[in-house]
């Protein structure tokens, strides 16, 4: 689990000899002359006097990158905070499409010009064509690119004249997990230091898919590695990725790089101070994210109405009876980990039958109000990763609410009920708000603890927490979907 503890700033201050041997005794790993960092000066200002919420100051400004490594092989990068979608020309157009994915999940202006010796002259690769890849070259394709990309991060991340930044991550690292459909993938940062070359410290993708898929297209999927080892080690972060679900080569390569893209934002946002993912206010005072939805059926009589957002603790409201009291316990840690500003519930069913029906309903009828309280999830971060512990049980949520349901699942309960609620329902209750909602959702148990009460809850309430940074507001969007997609 990750901790919640302040970022550490490793720094020393040439004007005062004290501080310095201090810094020198604490950080014997570390290169001399850190200058100290005004940590005031990295949060982020929103323009109060315009009352403009997309006005937004960072010290993170653009940065340029050049690979030396090939004379007949040559790849430029310019990477710019919050700046727009840059060319990519790389020469292997899934690499190009990847690459973007920093522009729509880090918020990075990201461009990239390779350029090969052909003939014996040198030719800039175009965009949008697969005529520049080849077997052959694609090893020093993807290391040129890796040490560009990975230059020009070092170089932006250093920008306002920062020489000498070191920064470590929360205790556990920063790190955020990605899906894609039945993939899905996670980035740990540890650290960041302007001074010394960054290590890929594990790479943990193979096989991409049940065959191991050796190409994408033109890519070959091999060379992913030799990337991302030339991005950390002239980024100077200190980098792990790892594959945890994944059956689909296409899915298990680009959810890696939605989360490293994911995680980088997340790192850049806390040293900058600014907090994007526990806001659950909407996009401005004005826009209401609610819905409503009643239904009967010869089975069940369902109301169901959410408001996502709490404007006001005081004001919330909260009337959950579906009949069934696990089921009403369980929706009271949705209403209250993901911070809603109304859940009403009310519903009768054939509960004298069994279960099912009046579980499956109510679902149906939540995740249909999440899904049209969302809209088109302009400005929402979209994306996140949630953990809760209940008792001894631990579960992680990874959440994208992306318009292509599917649900990954893998609590496993001892018995047949929790109360008065199927132990079986649980995954269909999930699988209802799912679908429904149009998210894509993978329930992991870290940890399982003594009684099935425990763990259901704590799966809830990490899909609370989840669905909480999910539907947050990003001001930095300016109301755009987070797509690459366009």
């Amino acid at each position: 689990m990750i901790s919640s503890s302040s970022l550490a700033f490793v720094s020393s201050s040439s004007s005062s000899s004290s501080s310095s041997r201090r810094n020198n005794d604490n950080n014997k790993t570390r290169l001399s002359h850190l200058r100290a960092l005004d940590l005031r000066k990295r949060k982020t200002v929103v323009n109060a006097e315009n009352n403009n919420e997309n006005d937004v100051t960072s010290p993170f400004t653009i940065g340029r990158g050049s690979s030396n490594s090939s004379n007949s092989m040559k790849s430029t990068s310019s990477i710019e905070n919050m700046g727009k979608r840059g060319q990519i020309a790389t020469g292997q157009p899934f690499l190009d499409h990847m690459i973007d994915q920093l522009t729509t999940h880090a918020q990075l202006g990201v461009s990239v010009q390779v350029e090969k010796e052909r003939v014996g002259e040198m030719v800039k690769c175009e965009p949008d064509t697969a005529k520049y890849a080849s077997d052959e070259d694609a090893e020093a394709t993807f290391k040129a690119c890796g040490e560009a990309v990975g230059k020009a991060l070092k170089d932006m991340l250093c920008s306002e004249g920062r020489i000498g930044f070191a920064a470590n991550a929360r205790t556990n690292g920063t790190r955020f997990a990605a899906p894609l459909d039945e993939a899905y993938a996670s980035c740990l940062i540890e650290q960041f230091d302007s001074e010394k070359d960054g290590e890929l410290k594990l790479f943990s993708l193979a096989p991409y898919g049940p065959r191991n898929r050796t190409h994408i297209g033109v890519y070959p999927t091999v060379y992913t590695e030799t990337f991302f080892r030339e991005v950390a080690k002239h980024s100077g972060l200190t980098i792990r990725l790892e594959k945890h679900r994944g059956d689909n080569a296409h899915h298990i390569v680009e959810a890696t790089f939605k989360s490293f893209a994911r995680c980088l934002r997340k790192f850049m946002d806390e040293v900058e101070g600014s907090d994007v993912e526990s806001s659950s206010s909407g996009s401005n005072n004005s826009t209401s994210r609610a819905a409503s939805r009643a239904r009967s059926t010869k089975e069940t009589s369902i109301d169901v109405a959410l408001d996502l957002d709490m404007k006001d603790e005081a004001n919330s409201s909260l009337e959950i009876s579906t009949g069934i009291e696990t089921l009403d316990a369980l929706f009271d840690a949705l209403a209250e980990t993901a911070e809603f500003g109304t859940l009403k519930c009310v519903a009768s069913g054939d509960t004298w039958i069994d279960d099912h029906h009046t579980t499956e309903d109510v679902a149906i009828t939540i995740g249909q109000c999440l899904n049209e309280a969302l809209g088109n999830k302009a400005g929402c971060n979209r994306m996140g990763s949630g953990s809760a512990r209940v008792n001894g049980s631990e579960v992680e949520v990874i959440m994208d609410l992306s318009n292509r349901p599917y649900l990954g699942y893998d609590l496993d309960f001892a018995g047949d009920s929790i109360g008065d609620l199927s132990c079986e329902m649980v995954e269909h209750l999930f699988m209802s708000i799912t679908f429904n909602g149009q998210m894509t959702v993978h329930l992991v148990t870290k940890e399982k603890g003594s009684t099935d009460k425990d763990l259901a809850e704590a799966a809830m309430r990490a899909f609370g927490t989840c669905l909480k940074q999910c539907k947050s507001i990003d001001p930095r969007r300016a109301g755009a979907v987070a797509s690459s997609k366009g």
